[in-house]
């Protein structure tokens, strides 16, 4: 049995609630949160004793009966509730993107896993989707050719959300950027376990709401984190990617959607419906080819919870998404930044 502490007990911790939930290998034995409210509505529905319900992280990830930790912070404490984990020999489970960025402590956090050889994932959650994995293993066979070009988009309308106040999302000091880093690290995620590296990036970005009102007043602030943001780029084998992510698409509540055209065919997917893979097929003698739509096998379905319990207890599942990862994806993350800053194409090291 895997006994797990929570930290950050906000909107995003109820999707991990429920799949932890699902599994009888696995038990969340503490929370902790600032939010003393919360807190307690959380450790009462979930039947936390008063002694597991902790506000300070440290306490929770030195409670002896916490075997894992999952941070479901904002971003600028990713890192080091992460590092804190890691030290105290615990297993560690991070939302996604790593950091505000990589400077901000991210090196440190890698060395520590390095030597302390902690069972680690970072939660890129769209990888797990079925359709993802079968494009990967369509890919990886050769049926599509050789890679041409890639387009993605991820749309959501949250910018405008009535009255919205100026949460932590819209903070660069905690977010370091907005849609940017809460959609497009899963954009680059998915296009670097499909496809390949990054080479070099050039993007563009803008707010469309400038300003918002704080939480604890009704003195309206600057937005200094992008609405909507689209870039270009090189991936290794020379294939031509472009992204555009945004949350000002008015009527689209989630949509991701996923082409990767090869020489042989292209592969379509919408992650409105991640059971289902779109090919079609190069013909001679038919333009626009053959077309058709596939059910993905059963075999292709796993669930992010479930890897990482696994992954704790010391059995990893294929195509798990280290920490390590989610430092490539965050150099990714702040070339994009870097280059709509200074208006140049960025190359990138990894």
């Amino acid at each position: 049995m895997l006994n797990i502490g929570i930290i950050g007990v906000g909107r995003i911790s109820g999707m991990h609630i429920s799949q932890i939930r699902k599994y009888d290998t696995a038990h969340i034995s503490a929370i902790c949160d600032i939010d003393e409210t919360k807190l307690q509505e959380v450790g009462d529905r979930l039947n936390i004793p008063q002694s597991h319900r902790f506000t300070d992280y440290r306490e929770l990830i030195s409670c002896p009966d916490v075997d894992a930790v999952e941070i479901c912070t904002p971003n600028h404490l990713h890192v080091p509730f992460a590092l804190e984990a890691v030290r105290a020999g615990k297993a560690v489970e991070v939302e996604k993107p790593l950091s505000t960025f990589y400077k901000d402590g991210v090196a440190e956090l890698l060395k520590a896993l390095e030597e302390s050889g902690t069972p680690n994932m970072i939660c890129f959650s769209k990888r797990f989707f079925p359709a993802v994995r079968y494009a990967k293993e369509l890919i990886e066979s050769g049926k599509l050719g050789q890679i041409i070009n890639v387009s993605v988009e991820y749309l959501q309308s949250g910018a405008f959300i009535p009255g919205r106040k100026l949460e932590w999302r819209f903070v660069k000091e905690f977010a370091g950027s907005g849609t940017l880093g809460d959609l497009g690290i899963h954009l680059i995620d998915m296009a670097r376990f499909l496809v390949g590296e990054f080479e070099s990036v050039y993007a563009m970005s803008n707010t469309i709401v400038k300003e918002r009102r704080k939480l604890d007043s009704d003195e309206m602030a600057p937005v200094l984190v992008d609405d909507i943001t689209g870039f270009m780029a090189r991936l290794e084998g020379n294939v031509i990617a472009n992204f555009l992510v945004t949350k000002c698409a008015v009527g689209e509540s989630e949509s991701i959607r996923f082409e990767i055209y090869g020489t042989n065919g292209v592969i379509k997917f919408n992650l409105n419906n991640p059971e289902e893979i779109t090919i079609r097929w190069a013909d001679e003698t038919r333009t626009g080819g053959n077309t058709e739509t596939i059910k993905v096998p059963k075999e292709y379905y796993l669930d992010q919870e479930y890897a990482f319990i696994e992954a704790a207890l010391g059995q990893m599942t294929p195509h798990f998404p280290s920490i390590a990862e989610g430092a490539r994806c965050q150099k990714i993350l702040d070339a994009v930044v870097c280059s709509v800053e200074e208006n140049r194409v960025v190359d990138i090291e990894l």
